[in-house]
């Protein structure tokens, strides 16, 4: 137990996909620096946002097909991710240079805190919620 009537999740797409994001978010202020290193190759790269809409996708049809879960609120969260994630594969593979576009590398690393706190709420959603 938590504490306040919370238990962690049992599903185990929940308990994934909870921990992924809260290391994600973790790794956001332990290894800041090598985030905005790999931010500023993508920025710079229309390739890297090949590369990162194909490993998206797979990710994002897993969800969408083996999941489709709506029972819970964490499943819910966990099929919006998976619908955005799959609208983010599309459009770093066929637009690739929209995101480079949007993207200035100052404003993303300005804001690099923000991820990580996203996804240790988000991470920790999903495994309590």
């Amino acid at each position: 137990m938590l504490g306040l009537g919370t238990s962690v999740n049992t599903d185990p797409f929940l308990v994934f996909f909870g921990a992924f994001y809260l290391v994600l978010g973790l790794s956001c202020f332990f290894t800041k620096r090598v985030w905005e290193d790999f931010i500023a190759l993508f920025v710079d790269n229309d390739v890297l946002s090949l590369v990162m809409g194909i490993m998206i996708l797979p990710i994002a049809l897993f969800i969408i097909v083996f999941y489709n879960n709506w029972d819970s609120l964490a499943s819910i969260v966990l099929m919006v991710i998976g619908y955005l994630a799959l609208l983010k594969a599309l459009v770093l593979l066929m637009w690739p240079n929209v995101i480079q576009g949007l993207l200035r590398k100052e404003f993303v690393k300005k804001w690099l805190w923000l991820d990580g706190i996203s996804g240790i709420i988000l991470g920790m959603a999903l495994l309590v919620l």
